[in-house]
Parts: structure tokens; sequence; C-alpha cells
């Protein structure tokens, strides 16, 4: 994500005229009917004039600060979670990361196929009645959505 702020060789707590200052030194700078021909000029021109129609209009500024604080705070624990990585996660930690709870796997698998991998002992509570299509696949909706069949 770019910093309009450095863009524009500001501080966060630039007012709205410091903005407009800055902006309007740049873009004769680097103003394409000055700089013909340059698509490096051209580039950064375009930058300076996102910048300044963000940062210039309190409400988008706003918007803005709100979504760079969020990004710089991911970024940051996407850092210090490289780092831990490296050091070694304990179980609780991988858990917590992906959302995932490795340890219940086995009692999730289970209350999904009636079975157990690991011992392969079939749980009588997950397995109804024996069906006439084994391929009917109602009960197993009805557990999902919760509802029964009229």
């Amino acid at each position: 994500m770019k910093n309009y702020y450095e863009i524009l060789g500001l501080t966060k707590q630039a007012s709205t005229n410091d903005i407009k200052k800055a902006y309007r030194q740049l873009a004769k700078q680097h103003h394409p009917d000055v700089n013909a021909g340059s698509s490096e000029s051209e580039r950064i021109f375009k930058e300076i004039t996102e910048a300044y129609q963000t940062l210039q209009d309190p409400a988008l500024r706003e918007a803005y600060d709100a979504r760079y604080e969020a990004f710089q705070q991911k970024k940051q624990q996407q850092t210090s979670h490289k780092s831990s990585t490296k050091q070694g996660q304990s179980k609780q930690q991988a858990q917590n990361a992906t959302g995932v709870n490795f340890e219940d796997l086995g009692s999730t698998f289970e209350r999904f196929f009636g079975f157990h991998p690991k011992t392969g002992e079939i749980n009588p509570n997950t397995m109804k009645s024996e069906k006439k299509n084994p391929l009917d696949t109602t009960d197993m909706f009805e557990q999902f959505f919760r509802m029964k069949k009229k």
C-alpha cells in the first residue's frame, strides 16, 4: 500500500494547506508538459495526483488513514509471525494462527463420516439406520441444515 504522506513529502499531521502546497510544488516539477516524453515523471505525477486527491478530502483522508494503519498492523503481525515461526511454534499457536484445531480433527472426522480415522471404530450415534439407497444424502443435508423433511 502506498504511503501518500511520503509521496508528498509530508507527515501525517500535515494540514490541508500543507498538502495543497506540497502537491502544487511537486506537480510543477513532474508535470508531463514540463517533462515531455519522460515516463518516470508521468508515473510520479500520477502518484502525486492520487495522493493529493485522497488527502485533500477529509472523509477520504480519514478512510485512507484507517486503511493504512490496519495495513501497517497486519504487516507488523506478519513480520512477528515469521520470526516466531523460525523459533518454532507450539500447537496452541498453530491452532490460533490457522483457526484449525488439529488435535480435535479426529472427532470432527468421526462426526462427519461415522468412524474414527485412527481406530476405525464405528460410532453408533452417528450412524442412524440402514438406508435403502446408499447414495441417499438426505440425512446428511438434514443434519447440516438442521431441518427435517416434511
